[in-house]
């Protein structure tokens, strides 16, 4: 049994994999073509939803040889072509909710921030402006509204860190939920037009799709509330951005947080010279704690695709 490690996997994974198969290679980095070549030589190949981990779409698997399972060691399946896969033979799974939860606490960790003035009053004590009295207009989430757009895995923690951890009123738009399903973590499902109108607080936990794609625009944005704090930790592009720049600029929205956006490496942008704007560079589900998860359950699920059991234990 040979494996083909093309990304950058959690130790913890690499060491599953090394227990049970006879070879173990680590290739970061290789184009698409020599992908192509070398993957008919295993029987696993592991990658992440990055640039390391070349498009699997046709024709990367047309040498496909003995290779049996692909596995991302991350949530999206976007640059991936399942049933194309499929059809070569080749089983090729992700790994939904693996990063759920570091993704949510990096919603708080960014709304917090924002609310309390966190970026702004460290950047006015570097150049040595001690101002304790300039930042009184910053607010709590206690007993405030959070409306959660996507209520899948990373949402429905949102939702319960915002119901039980901040005591929020928790409405949420998913046409794909059920209202049973909503009820089990506290929220009440809406309608987008609904939520946009009531709540304070608005978190996309959505994926980018054909009806995402800027589905937050001029018009939504202006059925907001005045003074909406706004954050995306879904996929770029399902805000415009340019829409954004011009709520943001008329006060309308009191701040935004952006985890992904429309164009990423994001290095320019006329969003980074808002004082009420924050943004960091897609590192929402990137924690020790979640990359080992993922390490250990996509060695885990690859071996037993291929018939290994193990006897260690995915870890939630």
């Amino acid at each position: 049994m040979k494996a083909l490690v093309v990304d950058h996997i959690h130790q913890a994974g690499i060491n599953i994999l090394n227990k049970y198969c006879d070879e173990v290679t680590i290739d970061i980095g290789l184009t698409s073509e020599e992908f192509a070549e070398k993957i008919k030589d295993y029987d696993i190949v592991i990658g992440r939803a990055t640039h390391h981990t070349p498009r699997i779409e046709y024709p990367i698997l047309e040498k496909a040889g003995q290779l049996k399972v692909i596995g991302i060691a991350s949530v999206g399946l976007d640059r991936f072509d399942v049933e194309y896969a499929t059809r070569k033979g080749v089983k090729l799974f992700n790994l939904p909710g693996v990063n759920a939860q570091s993704v949510a606490e990096h919603a708080f960790a960014m709304l917090l921030a924002m609310l309390r003035r966190i970026p702004l009053s460290y950047e006015h004590m570097k150049t040595g402006r001690w101002n304790n009295q300039g930042y009184t207009s910053a607010g709590e989430l206690n007993g405030k509204t959070i409306g959660i757009i996507g209520l899948g895995d990373i949402g429905k923690k949102t939702c319960r860190i915002a119901k039980y951890g901040f005591q929020m009123n928790c409405f949420a738009y998913d046409p794909y939920i059920t209202d049973e399903q909503a009820d089990t973590v506290g929220a009440e499902l809406v309608e987008l037009e609904e939520l946009l109108e009531v709540s304070d607080f608005i978190v996309i936990h959505a994926p980018l799709t054909k009806e995402t794609y800027h589905m937050i625009g001029a018009k939504e944005l202006g059925a907001m509330k005045s003074g909406v704090y706004l954050l995306n930790l879904g996929r770029g592009g399902i805000i415009d951005e340019e829409a954004l720049l011009v709520a943001m600029t008329d006060g309308h929205v009191a701040a935004a947080a952006l985890d992904v956006t429309e164009k990423e490496p994001l290095t320019e942008s006329p969003l980074l010279s808002l004082p009420n704007f924050l943004c960091t560079p897609h590192i929402g589900g990137l924690t020790e704690d979640a990359l080992r998860r993922a390490g250990i359950r996509v060695a885990i699920e690859a071996l037993d695709a291929v018939g290994v059991k193990c006897i260690e234990k995915v870890e939630n």
